[in-house]
């Protein structure tokens, strides 16, 4: 596991910093205090970009995702379905578990307003952890991990970043919410990935597995 952190720390580092400072700050101040001054910055533009991104965490991303990998390499097709279906357990589990009111509500008890982005759909509950976080951080360093391009494992943690911070800026979670969320989905990507990737049952039929599942093949015409 460490020689795998150390390959990939164009990913790992900027995450461990994140981390570092993401519980520096829940340390110091509550989850309403930092979600309000989260919401203070916002800007038409903005509004339009992470409204957007934010589907980049959705669930459905995994079939898109799971179509490109099968032209590339079959077993990563696997590892990725496999920590897609391990993530979705776990954190909706915890949803179910905690049942945790989201911003809006926590907000509406306190009788504090919120800036809303408009037409954004908000939810009330089920707040922690936050699935889109969870979802896009095992997915994103699952691709990481895959590539041996370092500038690539870098842009693929600001697009996991970005995917968490877009739910705090929407409102529909808190900092404690995708934090955790970030641990769960990088945790499992880590997992999933070692377990398959070392597996006998899948390294007894490597020559299939380590081969594209779907080949095009573009013949020549004589």
């Amino acid at each position: 596991m460490v020689s795998l952190l150390k390959k990939n720390t164009a990913f790992f580092l900027p995450y461990f910093i994140f981390l570092l400072a993401g519980g520096l700050v829940l340390s110091i101040w509550s989850k309403t205090d930092i979600h309000l001054y989260i919401n203070n910055f916002h800007s038409p533009l903005a509004d339009l970009f992470f409204s957007n991104w934010t589907n980049l965490g959705l669930g459905i991303m995994i079939i898109p995702l799971s179509l490109i990998l099968a032209f590339i390499r079959f077993r990563y097709m696997i590892i990725t379905v496999i920590g897609f279906l391990i993530t979705v357990i776990i954190n909706d589990s915890l949803k179910f578990i905690f049942h945790a009111p989201r911003p809006l509500t926590v907000f509406t008890q306190l009788h504090q307003s919120l800036y809303l982005v408009p037409n954004v759909k908000m939810y009330n509950w089920d707040s922690f952890p936050s699935g889109h976080s969870a979802t896009g951080f095992c997915m994103f360093c699952l691709l990481a991990l895959y590539t041996k391009n370092n500038l690539l494992k870098g842009i693929f943690f600001v697009i996991a970043l970005l995917i968490a911070y877009s739910r705090m800026y929407l409102s529909e979670h808190f900092l404690q919410d995708v934090y955790t969320a970030s641990i769960i989905g990088v945790c499992i990507a880590l997992f999933t990935y070692s377990w398959v990737m070392n597996a006998k049952m899948f390294n007894k039929f490597a020559e299939r597995f380590d081969k594209p599942l779907i080949r095009l093949n573009f013949k020549r015409e004589k």
